[in-house]
C-alpha cells in the first residue's frame, strides 16, 4: 500500500489532492494515500505503537527516528514491467533499488554492520502486488492477452515475483508475507467495464475465479520457494476471503454499499477522476470502496483485524517483531531497534489455563466433586462424541484459541489426566477447575479447586517440565507460554447472589476489590513462577445466564436479562482493566491483557440473528432454565440443534458461541499481547 511515494515521482497516479484523504486524521492535506483516510499499515503501526501513520520511503524530510516504519509501494504498480509503462509508477525491480539505499542508511545510522543486518534479517517484510498487472494488462487494456492464456499470464507473474522474493533474500531479509489477489470480479470498476445492465450489478465469477486460481499457484509456489532458502519463513496471506465475506455479508460489518464507490458516481472514478469537483457519499463507513477500486478507510480497518493473527499462527515457528499487511501495492517493511525492549517477543508454543468451568477440559472427573460433566449429553458433539468433563456440547475456548495458534491440534487436556504423554505436558494444560473462583469459600461446597490451589498444580507442572527439558528451557518454555485466566462468576453466583454468605459481610463493591485483590496476589505468584504473557479475563453478563434468570423472574414468560448482576459485572470489568493498567509496570518485561468477554457475549444476547443464534434466555439441556452439572444428564431431552443456542446448559455457552467469543479474542486480544512488549 502506497502511503505517498508516489506524490515524489511524476505519474498520473496522485491521490494527493481532495477528497482523497478527508477523512485523515489531524486535517492535514491530501498524504498520497489512495482512501478516504488511513490505509493498512497506519492501522497496524498504530495498533502495534509504532506510530499513527507509516512515511513513505521517497519523503526527503524523513528521520532516522522515522525509518522504524517506511514504505517502498507504488500505486499503480505491479510484477509486469508493462504495468506501469503508461503511468510512470516504480516497478518491481526499482523498488529493490529503494530497499538497498533503505539497507545503506539504516547501516549508516547503526553504525555497525553486522548489528545493521541483523535489523534486516529480523525484519518482517509484506509484498501485496499482482491486481494491478491483471486490471490493466489482461482484463482492461488486452495486451497481454493478445501473448497469454490467463493461465500463462499468472504462471509469468509469479515467475517475476519468484525473483523478486529471491532478491529480497539476497539482500537479507527472512520473514516474508505474500499477499494473494483480492476478488477482483468485486472492484466497482472491473463490473462497471463488463456488466451490461447498469441496474444489475454484481461481481464477476470468471475473473473471481481466476484470483482463487492464482492464489493457489502462489500458496503452492511458496511452498517450494521456503525449501529453497534456508532458514526462511514466507508465509501466504489470503486477502481474498475476508473481502468477499464484507461484501457478500456487509450488514455485519455496518456496510450498506457495496458494489460502488463513494467518490462520484463510485462505477469508474480513480486518481485524478476522482478529484475536488466530484461530490462524495455522505458517510463513507458505509461503503466498502472508496473510489472504483481502492476500499475505504473502514474497509481497510477490517481487514487490518483480520490479519496479525492469521499470520502468527502460521509463523508460529519464528520469533516475531512485527507485522504490516498491505492490499494493492507491493512492498511495507518494518522493524524495531529493540535495544530499549526486554526480549524479543517469542510466539507462544505452550498454553497454560486457570480458572472455572469456563475453561476446565476435564480436571474434575479427578476430583471428588458434585461439578462433573464427563457424561452425555456433555459432549455430545466434541470429536468423537465423547463426554470430556468440558461443560459444553463441544470444545471450550481454551481448545479453540490453542488450535488458532497452532500449539495443539485439537485439544487441550487437563492437567490431572494421569495418562498425559511429554508432548502433551510441553504444548500446555488446564488446570481450571469447574465451580472454582477466587474466593476460597465458593469451592467449599462442590469441592472444585479454588484458583488459589491451582497454583500448585502448576508448580508441580513445572517440576514435571524440568524432568523432560530440563532446568533452562523450562524457563524459557514457562516465559514464552501463553496463559489465560478466567474465573469470578461463580464467586458472584455462588457467595454474593444466589447463596448471599459473603453479602453478609460485603457491599457489591467491597467484594469486587476483595475478589481482585485475591487475583492480584495469584498474578503475581505466576509472576515470580515465570509466566509473563498473561489474559485475565472479565466477567460475562451474568444477570443474562439462564439460571439467574430463572432464580430472579417471577413471570416465566417475561424471561429478560437482570440489569443491576449486568451492572455488577461490568463495574467489576471497569475496575480489573484499572488494575491491571497498574498491575503491569509493577511486573518487569511481562504483557498482561484484559479480555473482555462481557461486550461479545452480550452482542449476541442482543443481535442473536447475525450470530446464527435463535435461543438466547435458555439452555439447549433440559428446560434451559435450571439444568446444569447433574441435573443435566442422559435422561436429559436436549434441543434439536445446539448451534442455534447460545447456552448449553443453564450457565455454560455452546459450542458455537465459544468459537465466536474465540474470533474476539483472535481479533482484538492477542493480537496486542503477542506483538507489544513491555519496556
Amino acid at each position: 500500500m502506497d502511503t505517498g511515494n508516489n506524490n515524489y515521482i511524476k505519474t498520473i497516479l496522485k491521490g494527493n489532492f481532495l477528497p482523497y484523504g478527508q477523512n485523515f486524521p489531524g486535517n492535514v492535506p491530501p498524504t498520497g494515500r489512495f482512501s478516504n483516510g488511513k490505509i493498512v499499515p497506519d492501522f497496524l503501526a498504530s495498533a502495534l505503537g509504532i506510530k499513527d501513520k507509516v512515511p513513505p520511503f521517497l519523503d526527503p524530510n524523513l528521520s532516522d527516528e522515522e525509518l522504524v516504519s517506511v514504505c517502498f509501494a507504488s500505486a499503480g504498480s505491479g510484477w509486469d514491467d508493462l504495468t506501469t509503462m503508461m503511468t510512470k509508477v516504480i516497478t518491481a525491480d526499482k523498488q529493490i533499488d529503494m530497499f538497498k539505499d533503505y539497507i545503506k542508511r539504516v547501516k549508516g545510522i547503526i553504525g555497525d554492520e553486522k548489528k545493521g543486518m541483523k535489523i534486516i534479517n529480523d525484519a518482517l517484510v509484506v509484498i501485496s502486488s499482482g491486481t494491478n498487472d491483471f486490471g490493466y494488462n489482461f482484463y482492461g487494456i488486452p495486451t497481454r492477452r493478445f501473448q497469454y492464456t490467463v493461465d500463462r499470464y499468472q504462471d509469468f507473474l509469479l515467475l517475476r515475483l519468484q525473483s523478486f522474493v529471491k532478491a529480497l533474500y539476497e539482500l537479507g531479509c527472512r520473514r516474508i508475507v505474500i499477499a494473494g489477489l483480492p476478488p477482483m470480479g468485486c472492484l466497482p470498476l472491473q463490473i462497471t467495464a463488463k456488466i451490461q445492465i447498469p441496474l444489475d450489478r454484481k461481481c464477476l465469477e470468471d475473473q473471481n475465479s481466476e484470483s482463487k486460481a492464482y492464489n493457489d499457484k502462489l500458496s503452492n509456489l511458496i511452498n517450494q520457494l521456503q525449501a529453497l532458502l534456508p532458514r526462511s519463513k514466507i508465509v501466504y496471506a489470503d486477502i481474498y476471503s475476508p473481502l468477499l465475506d464484507m461484501i457478500q455479508n456487509p450488514k455485519k460489518y455496518g456496510f450498506v454499499e457495496t458494489n460502488k464507490g463513494c467518490c462520484g458516481t463510485g462505477l469508474l472514478e480513480v486518481a485524478f477522476l476522482c478529484n475536488p469537483t466530484r461530490p462524495v457519499c455522505q458517510n463513507p463507513s458505509q461503503f466498502i470502496f472508496w473510489d472504483s477500486l481502492h476500499p475505504t478507510q473502514s474497509a481497510y480497518e477490517f481487514l487490518t483485524k483480520h490479519f496479525p493473527l492469521l499470520l502468527l499462527s502460521q509463523m508460529a515457528s519464528i520469533n516475531l517483531l512485527i507485522i504490516i499487511i498491505t492490499f494493492l501495492q507491493i512492498l511495507i517493511i518494518i522493524f524495531f531497534f529493540n535495544t530499549a525492549y526486554c526480549d524479543i517477543i517469542k510466539f507462544p508454543s505452550t498454553i497454560l489455563i486457570f480458572g472455572d468451568s469456563t475453561v476446565d477440559t476435564g480436571n474434575n472427573n479427578y476430583i471428588k466433586t458434585l461439578a462433573n460433566g464427563n457424561y452425555l449429553p456433555y459432549g455430545q458433539d466434541f470429536p468423537g462424541h465423547i463426554p470430556t468433563g468440558r461443560f459444553s456440547n463441544g470444545k471450550l475456548l481454551p481448545d479453540f484459541i490453542a488450535s488458532a495458534l497452532g500449539i495443539k491440534a485439537e485439544a487441550v487436556p487437563p492437567f490431572l489426566d494421569p495418562n498425559l504423554s511429554d508432548d502433551q505436558l510441553l504444548s500446555g494444560v488446564s488446570f481450571a477447575s469447574s465451580g472454582s473462583g477466587f474466593d476460597d469459600l465458593t469451592t467449599l461446597a462442590s469441592k472444585a479447586i479454588p484458583v488459589s490451589k491451582q497454583i500448585k498444580l502448576f508448580r508441580d507442572y513445572i517440576r514435571r517440565i524440568k524432568g523432560i527439558a530440563g532446568d533452562e528451557k523450562t524457563k524459557k518454555i514457562i516465559s514464552a507460554s501463553l496463559v489465560i485466566i478466567s474465573a469470578g462468576a461463580n464467586d458472584f453466583i455462588f457467595s454474593f447472589y444466589d447463596i448471599p454468605t459473603r453479602r453478609l459481610e460485603f457491599s457489591v463493591g467491597g467484594y469486587q476489590d476483595f475478589l481482585l485483590d485475591r487475583l492480584q496476589s495469584f498474578v503475581k505468584e505466576l509472576y515470580e513462577l515465570g509466566c509473563r504473557k498473561v489474559i485475565i479475563a472479565g466477567l460475562p453478563p451474568i444477570g443474562c445466564l439462564p439460571i439467574q434468570m430463572t432464580l430472579k423472574i417471577e413471570n416465566p414468560l417475561h424471561r429478560k436479562c437482570l440489569e443491576d448482576q449486568n451492572s455488577d459485572a461490568q463495574s467489576y470489568n471497569h475496575k480489573l482493566s484499572k488494575l491491571i493498567g497498574q498491575l503491569q509496570p509493577s511486573l518487569p518485561c511481562s504483557k498482561i491483557i484484559f479480555a473482555d468477554i462481557y461486550q461479545p457475549l452480550i452482542d449476541m444476547i442482543n443481535h442473536p440473528h447475525e450470530y446464527g443464534f435463535v435461543e438466547t434466555k435458555r439452555g439447549c439441556c433440559g428446560s434451559g432454565l435450571i439444568e446444569a452439572a447433574y441435573l443435566c444428564n442422559p435422561t436429559t431431552p436436549t434441543c434439536g440443534n445446539a448451534s442455534q443456542f447460545i447456552f448449553w446448559d443453564s450457565i455454560h455457552p455452546t459450542q458455537s458461541a465459544y468459537q465466536f467469543l474465540t474470533q474476539y479474542l483472535e481479533i482484538e486480544i492477542l493480537p496486542k499481547l503477542l506483538l507489544h512488549q513491555s519496556r
